[in-house]
């Protein structure tokens, strides 16, 4: 039996990070994965979606041609348009994928072992190996056997990751239903497409194919699109979504779903402002399943080492232990933050916890994260919403500071000048939170997790040089506003005026 130092299970994003980095230590370490390494995120996440994105940002360009200056123009998608759309996605994802091939782990020090592992207690772990597997595994010992290893260590980390979940709609199941797991591989596009779900993978994908030819419908149960994020924020791509020609149907429940002759059929329920509820029949050629995501810990036989889940998640303290001490989680499998930015930033966590001594462990510190949405325009938001710091703070003592993109000098030379940018902060301009709609929001909204990051006032934006035109003018806006309220603040206006008659 080979023992380690700690053993990472699960070779996404959050795993490679901490096997890399224990490895560097001069730890003994053990990546164990069911299949390849790169996680969700290479393979039906980030990097398709946001290739796949690219490409239906050059075909709505094409449709406003004549607004660049250039003779009106329109893109016809046939079948072999998308197939060489969808190809290009799996070209990319195999040029990312050189970066996190197992030698390139391997030559780093990480014996990188495929295999479907099971706990048998808090030290021992089970994998169970096919031949292929097996041939492309180290298992530490020079040996290539199929069947099951048996390994030890110290510590491990899980860092399984998570997948789609489906809503349990009478019929789903044997209609079948695509999600983003299959979505990439798709060489037809779907001509009439229902998306259940409004958050940030539905809108994203569904905005992409709704650019590409299809008639695209999102179906969601709450009441506003990306319900996370800043009511503003909602409300202003929810109207830029339907200006481009989706369907978006709030407050609707989908209750059953058929085969017809023509496709597929959904039942679903709207209920209406009043409350009352209706019904109506909706029919698509595909139906695209964003509803929310679950942890894969199936199989890993956690009751055998002690550790507690839920549903939803792994249940871990603020240093990503779980109940059984010796083991940590880092990632989606936690439930905290579904972000491969995220699950990196467990992961360096994890590495200093599991192979440091007490002193010198670390939280965990969730006070500034910031994530995107990947539709056009982009959605970037770090911190507390309007709302929340209303209710925390008390509406009397927050002040919003709110700049159009259309505003900024670059963005309509971009022809990018759609959306906003809007801080939330208290009446010393502390800043509480920002969130952004607007041509590269995901970019932009790193200057402001430093500022947060750092406590820095709003006003340090405004006062800090930026290049001309840039984008980033709609942080300094905002700064320069905060510095204008306050000058122009009745005490400091009877002060400025006072000194003002001295010196005539």
């Amino acid at each position: 039996m080979s023992s380690y130092d700690i053993i990472v299970i699960g070779g996404g994003s959050g795993g490679l990070v901490v096997a890399v980095g224990a490895a560097q230590l001069g730890a003994r370490v053990a990546l164990i994965e069911k299949k390849a390494l790169g996680g969700d995120c290479l393979y039906t996440g980030c990097v398709p979606s946001k290739t796949m994105i690219r490409s239906a940002r050059f075909a709505a360009d094409v449709k406003r041609a004549e607004s660049l200056g250039f003779a009106p123009t329109h893109l016809q998608f046939a079948d072999h348009n998308f197939a060489s759309i969808t190809g290009r996605v799996q070209r990319v994802i195999e040029t990312v994928a050189e970066h996190d091939a197992p030698d390139v782990f391997r030559k780093q020090g990480v014996n990188v072992i495929f295999g479907t592992p099971r706990f048998l207690s808090p030290h021992e772990l089970e994998i169970e190996q096919t031949a292929q597997q097996a041939q492309a595994s180290d298992n530490g010992n020079g040996r290539k056997t199929t069947g099951k290893v048996t390994l030890s260590a110290r510590r491990f980390c899980i860092s399984t990751g998570s997948r789609p979940a489906a809503p349990p709609i009478e019929g789903l199941e044997e209609i079948g239903f695509i999600t983003n797991e299959e979505i990439f591989h798709l060489t037809t596009l779907p001509r009439r497409l229902l998306v259940l779900g409004a958050g940030p993978i539905g809108l994203e994908l569904g905005q992409s194919l709704a650019r590409f030819g299809s008639e695209v419908t999102i179906v969601e149960m709450g009441e506003r699109v990306l319900p996370k994020e800043d009511e503003e924020v909602s409300q202003t791509l929810d109207k830029i979504l339907r200006a481009e020609g989706l369907k978006i149907l709030l407050n609707t429940k989908a209750v059953r779903a058929s085969k017809s002759s023509d496709g597929k059929t959904l039942i679903v329920e709207r209920r209406d402002e009043s409350g009352k509820t209706t019904t109506e029949e909706l029919h698509a050629d595909e139906i695209l399943v964003a509803a929310g995501r679950k942890p894969n810990i199936e199989g890993l036989n956690l009751e055998a080492a002690g550790v507690l889940y839920d549903k939803e998640r792994i249940i871990t303290d603020d240093y990503l232990r779980t109940s059984q001490k010796s083991i940590f989680a880092a990632g989606d499998v936690t439930g905290h933050f579904p972000f491969t930015h995220m699950a990196a930033y467990e992961a360096s966590i994890v590495i200093r916890n599991a192979l440091l001594f007490f002193p010198l462990l670390q939280k965990t510190d969730f006070r500034v994260v910031p994530w995107a949405t990947y539709t056009d325009p982009e959605i970037a938001r770090v911190g507390m919403t309007e709302r929340e710091a209303g209710k925390e703070y008390g509406d009397e003592n927050i002040r919003i500071y709110r700049t159009a993109f259309a505003e900024n000098d670059r963005a309509q030379a971009e022809e990018a000048t759609q959306g906003f940018m809007k801080f939330v902060c208290t009446r010393k301009n502390k800043i509480l939170g920002a969130h952004m709609v607007g041509a590269h929001a995901g970019e932009l909204i790193h200057e402001i997790v430093l500022a947060m990051s750092e406590n820095l006032p709003v006003t340090k934006l405004g006062a800090m040089i930026h290049v001309y035109p840039t984008l980033t003018q709609v942080n300094q806006k905002a700064g320069l506003d905060a510095v204008l309220a306050k000058l122009t603040s009745p005490t400091v206006k009877k002060i400025l005026a006072w000194y003002l008659a001295l010196r005539r």
